[in-house]
């Protein structure tokens, strides 16, 4: 008996020892995860919320006494609750040092970003002059056509690809022709549940051909180390990688203390981006941003201005759609807003690594680190809170032949 409850998080097994909740929301890792396993919750009248065949994963809620029937069965190896990612927000260019883009056309045009945030509201930038969003998929609400009612997903996607419409070209994405593959799993106060974050992954794994989706842009950050959590994160990112899709991830917000990486930020099969305040007389690092090492990882890889960065502003009350029908927002008061957080700086590195592979469509992660790595230059600062620095644009591009003989 002993060893079956060490099936269960110790913060679970707590709950239900206390009896503090008559349900609880779960993930559950498998060695195998086969139909009978799902019946098997069916039977305890458990509702599946999700479940990820490749990586032997459900999320149910469930009663405690089910919980305690479940951890029975030989395929279940650990059993926790589903706990919660938090969203991590001058132009995007001019807060880089980007002044120009030399005798260098790259735009990311053809390649897909894949963006899991809070959504996507339909601003004039990105409809003008033509739809940077070429699918969106609603996990809290189910709605079929863009919105976003905390606007996180919005100043993103304007990092990414806004086309400037509404500032005459002020306020652009640095890869401006890409497109936008956007799934809301992030409801109004920017919290996400861990296994919808794993679900949405595995959408733009099944995805990723149809859409071109070359980067993963992921604006989050998860405060707690869950080895079971990260083993199935890595899993997918190593598949990810494997299709030719690169992951970009921010530091996240636990402060400069070394040691304060946590969660995704942490793997190795990612690019981990800090966050620079660019806005002084001298570059420094963002006081929030958290800082490596983390294990053996040499975390950051790189990093960006995050600091009263200019992009999207959207309407949080706006909903798309009534009974089916789709319902058009009124135009803004207020077209653009700033915002300060890591997440801004690895939506920037994500709009460079989608003009990367638009020259280049055969650069692989490795590839791409390789790149960046020798077009940076650190800032007297820490590497734990930069890595190998901030990227030089200018150096990075100034010869397309050069990027497209890497192999």
């Amino acid at each position: 008996m002993f060893f079956i409850r060490n099936k269960i998080d110790y913060k679970l097994m707590h709950s239900i020892d206390n009896n503090l909740y008559k349900s609880y929301r779960v993930n559950i890792y498998c060695k195998t995860l086969a139909q009978s396993t799902e019946k098997k919750l069916r039977s305890y009248k458990g509702e599946i919320h999700r479940s990820l065949h490749k990586v032997n994963f459900i999320c149910a809620t469930l009663t405690p006494k089910a919980i305690k029937r479940i951890i029975e069965l030989p395929e279940v190896e650990h059993i926790s609750m589903d706990s919660y990612a938090f969203l991590c927000g001058s132009s995007v260019l001019s807060a880089n040092g980007v002044r120009i883009k030399g005798k260098c056309s790259l735009t990311g045009k053809g390649i897909g970003v894949a963006l899991i945030d809070s959504g996507t509201y339909p601003h004039p930038d990105i409809e003008t002059p033509n739809n940077k969003v070429k699918n969106f998929i609603d996990l809290i609400r189910g709605y079929k056509y863009p919105y976003d009612d905390n606007g996180h997903g919005t100043f993103m996607s304007g990092l990414i690809c806004g086309s400037g419409y509404s500032s005459k070209g002020m306020y652009k994405g640095l890869a401006e022709n890409s497109s936008l593959y956007v799934i809301k799993a992030f409801n109004s106060i920017g919290r996400a549940y861990i296994s919808d974050l794993l679900y949405a992954i595995t959408l733009i794994i099944d995805d990723y051909e149809k859409y071109n989706i070359r980067v993963a842009c992921l604006p989050f950050e998860i405060m707690e180390y869950d080895p079971y959590n990260m083993k199935i994160f890595s899993q997918l990112f190593d598949e990810l990688i494997s299709l030719g899709i690169i992951p970009v991830v921010p530091t996240g917000s636990l402060g400069n203390l070394e040691g304060t990486i946590t969660g995704v930020a942490a793997l190795d099969n990612c690019i981990t981006v800090g966050g620079l305040d660019t806005t002084g007389f001298q570059t420094r690092p963002y006081p929030y941003s958290s800082s490596g090492p983390a294990g053996k990882s040499n975390k950051p890889n790189f990093a960006a201005a995050c600091v009263d960065i200019c992009s999207l502003n959207s309407n949080p009350n706006y909903i798309p759609e009534r009974n089916g029908i789709k319902l058009y927002p009124h135009k803004l008061e207020k077209l653009y807003t700033t915002y300060t957080g890591t997440s801004c700086a690895a939506a920037y590195i994500s709009s460079i690594v989608a003009m990367l592979i638009e020259n280049n469509s055969d650069l692989t992660f490795k590839d791409i680190c390789s790149l960046l790595k020798v077009a940076s230059t650190r800032i007297d600062e820490s590497p734990w809170l930069q890595g190998e620095g901030i990227i030089d644009l200018a150096t990075l591009l100034s010869n397309k032949e050069k990027i497209s003989d890497k192999k």
